[in-house]
């Protein structure tokens, strides 16, 4: 059971700790839980330039050319889901190489030590053929073993490419009806 001491100097503590004050800090602080940003709120993350989302967002918007409200809310959709699925595609690859790459290093350490502290004989020192062409195999093995990194992130990538797809239908159907009701 805590002291009265105890107590008073908790609260104490309590009032220095309040969080950020300005608006730079509370800016910084909403993207604290931000991981990989497939799931964000917001269209642009930290990573990216608003400058580009914002070119690309008017180029999307001029092509779809939306009329009513209905359609511009679809177009903003799919506006942000095609973002996010850029997003999705530089994701996997950037962890396909950050994968490639730590197998890589793991494997030409392992094949320094074996070089150096094993034997000194010539025969030896050439590396093993199979070193070379199963980078991919242990690049699939380290997958498996951390947590199926590359089996999520095309999960999210088939749900955004989903949802995308049928938000562009949606598009579609209404500037139809739309464009047919005009003609009668």
């Amino acid at each position: 059971m805590s002291t009265e001491a105890q107590i008073l100097a908790n609260r104490l503590n309590a009032q220095k700790s309040t969080g950020p004050r300005t608006s730079q800090g509370k800016t910084a602080v909403s993207q604290n839980a931000v991981k990989h940003g497939l799931l964000a709120e917001r269209d642009v993350i930290c990573s990216e330039s608003q400058a580009d989302f914002d070119l690309y967002r008017q180029q999307i918007l001029d092509e779809l050319n939306p009329v009513s409200p209905m359609e511009s809310l679809l177009a903003e959709r799919v506006v942000s889901l095609s973002w996010r699925l850029k997003r999705a595609s530089c994701i996997q690859n950037q962890a396909i190489d950050a994968l490639n790459a730590d197998n890589t290093s793991t494997s030409l350490a392992k094949l320094t030590q074996s070089l150096f502290f094993k034997n000194q004989d010539q025969s030896q020192a050439k590396p093993s053929a199979s070193a070379a062409h199963l980078a991919l195999g242990r690049l699939a093995i380290k997958d498996f073993a951390n947590a199926r990194v590359l089996d999520r992130l095309l999960m999210y990538e088939r749900r955004i490419e989903h949802s995308l797809y049928k938000t562009i239908l949606e598009f579609q159907r209404l500037n139809l009806i739309r464009k047919m009701n005009a003609g009668c």
